[in-house]
């Protein structure tokens, strides 16, 4: 039986700062339906490579498909009209709004409502608005919000601003969710919470491709990793061969000696 193409082709992408190369040559794929982690030290090259893979950075080489198409050269919201939504290092939320502003906004922007059809209270206006109330508490009690969502979202803890910036994501209905750190400022329960989030995620139907630093949360959550080091791929293999990659071990894990 013939395997599905890969939902994104990263093929020997490189992007130079200067005299820098952040990402050097760098091929993968990402399969239907996976978990597949991007790691590697800091600098590494991996939210640079999360940022030509959406667009915000043009490529110096290389190119970038999904679902088999070409999206090298596109403008950010092209690539996300297509299906690919990311979140951040840090977060990127609506900070004075509500947690339900935030994500009835998201919403709005993905329904593609033109201001004047929402200020005149059109029909299709209204239509949407009434349409976006049920999906914005399935989003807030989907990543864990439904008691903050009257909540101002700038006052949220960073952990939970984290899982804001992940519904804003998802409210855009992507098919591919990249996501930058999803567990950073988490503590161990908050973490483990998350990750069971990021596997219902896939439940629904959404491919991850995603960075982090918490090895522990890696190795539980993804179903390949691919591994950087000084914007190089160095491995890729399953939680179980990477663990055990001496090359990974040296580059990224540490060794005994290290202490």
């Amino acid at each position: 039986m013939q395997a599905d193409p890969p939902i994104l082709t990263v093929e020997r992408i490189s992007k130079q700062f200067g005299g820098v190369r952040a990402v050097n040559d760098v091929s993968l794929e990402v399969r239907q339906g996976e978990i597949l982690g991007l790691i590697g030290p800091n600098g590494a090259g991996k939210t640079t490579t999360f940022n030509l893979v959406s667009g915000r950075f043009s490529l110096t080489s290389g190119e970038v498909r999904l679902f088999g198409r070409r999206i090298t050269g596109l403008r950010p919201d092209r690539i996300a009209g297509l299906g690919i939504a990311r979140t951040f290092q840090g977060t990127r939320i609506f900070p004075k709004l509500s947690v339900t502003g935030n994500i009835e906004t998201a919403l709005l922007a993905g329904s593609r409502l033109g201001f004047w059809e929402d200020w005149l209270g059109l029909a299709r206006a209204r239509a949407v608005r009434k349409s976006i109330g049920g999906e914005v508490a399935r989003i807030l009690d989907f990543v864990g919000l439904s008691e903050h969502a009257d909540s101002e979202a700038g006052s949220l803890a960073y952990a939970h601003q984290s899982l804001l910036g992940i519904g804003l994501a998802l409210a855009l209905k992507p098919k591919l969710l990249l996501l930058d750190e999803p567990f950073a400022g988490m503590n161990p329960r908050e973490t483990a919470e998350a990750a069971r989030m990021v596997r219902r995620i896939r439940e629904t139907g959404v491919t991850v491709l995603l960075v982090e630093h918490d090895m522990a949360a890696v190795m539980g959550v993804c179903d390949r990793i691919v591994v950087l080091d000084q914007g190089q791929k160095i491995a890729e293999g399953t939680p179980a061969e990477i663990r055990a990659n001496q090359r990974v071990i040296e580059a990224y894990l540490g060794t005994d000696d290290d202490a």
